[in-house]
């Protein structure tokens, strides 16, 4: 079995986040973020019934998107396809093709609960192809009660003193903030646009997220305000302190560690950090693993050494497949 990237991963004949010009006739989608989703109108594509309403809640789709529940096997390129919960947001999906050999493909994942979403549990696989986003030591992200108190704590207290602006993705992470904020802060907060739409998704979906209202030329419904993060600069925030006269506390919810324009950071990740994804590993008991994004060639390094399993690069230059091994 091969396992190469080409406009998309393959495994085998099997396409996964696939990019739009890869007309092969069926391709899975692993989640919703745009990164992972190309469509075009002459491929078939299966993913996650949530998936699926998420992207039909986007305008996206022609009649070609198609909706799986996780855990059933849909018979593709000579093997079984199903999906499983890779818990990065709703809906979001490690694939196991189940051939010659089991190959698990994590996509984006984490192993971590949290207030909306369960964390994914560990496939068992010959070779496991693993997302590798923040795979090195330094990465090691809190327990995530802990960073929703820190969340609710700042809210709260700069609520009083002046307007709270939260950035978290439009998909993930700002539903997870409109259920912290409500949850340990006690407020309801106002949501960009794009979340609202978001927001209803989930809740179609029976993830609860408590009260929210929508961003309409009313910023002193609220004293606290959910935007995508491309959408938060320092001019904003300007704008923002003149309009209101308030002043503004920002705060952005990453694993990646930076300030930028916000007054503070707080470590909210939907991805794994290294130790999870060690954790995972131990528990899939692969004989191959094979990284791919972030920081493949260190994560691979690591696995080979601290855990004596055979690890591979996805992106390695001058390498694009991995053949079956013996």
């Amino acid at each position: 079995m091969q396992i190469y990237a080409n406009r998309g991963l393959f495994v085998g004949k099997i396409p996964i986040d696939a990019k739009a010009s890869c007309k092969e006739e069926k391709a899975f989608i692993s989640h919703g973020h745009s990164d992972h989703v190309g469509l075009n109108k002459v491929t078939k594509y299966f993913c996650s019934k949530p998936t699926r309403d998420l992207l039909e809640g986007m305008g996206k789709g022609n009649g070609n998107v198609f909706g799986m529940d996780f855990g059933k096997g849909l018979a593709l390129g000579g093997a079984k396809v199903s999906l499983h919960n890779s818990g990065h947001i709703l809906g979001s999906a490690q694939v196991l093709v189940e051939g010659e050999k089991t190959v698990a493909v994590t996509s984006d994942f984490k192993m971590q609960d949290s207030i909306i979403q369960k964390g994914a549990t560990p496939l068992k696989s010959d070779i496991l192809v693993m997302e590798s986003t923040f795979g090195l030591p330094s990465y090691s992200f809190p327990e995530r009660e802990e960073v929703y108190q820190q969340i609710g704590s700042f809210v709260k207290e700069k609520s009083k003193k002046g307007f709270v602006v939260l950035a978290g993705y439009a998909l993930g992470k700002a539903q997870e903030l409109t259920k912290v904020v409500n949850e340990y802060a006690g407020i309801t907060p106002l949501v960009h646009d794009r979340i609202y739409g978001n927001n209803k998704v989930y809740e179609a979906n029976k993830v609860l997220l408590g009260d929210y209202i929508k961003l309409d030329h009313n910023l002193n419904d609220s004293p606290v305000l959910i935007m995508p993060p491309s959408l938060v600069n320092h001019n904003l925030l300007q704008v923002l302190e003149f309009s209101l006269h308030k002043r503004i506390f920002s705060g952005m919810a990453t694993g990646w560690q930076f300030r930028n324009s916000f007054s503070t950071t707080f470590p909210l990740s939907d991805h794994a950090d290294f130790s999870q994804s060690m954790a995972y590993i131990k528990e899939a008991e692969p004989k191959l693993v094979v990284t791919m994004h972030g920081f493949e060639n260190e994560l691979a390094s690591y696995i080979q050494r601290r855990l004596g399993i055979t690890a591979r690069p996805l992106g390695k230059k001058g390498q694009k497949t991995i053949m079956e091994f013996s």
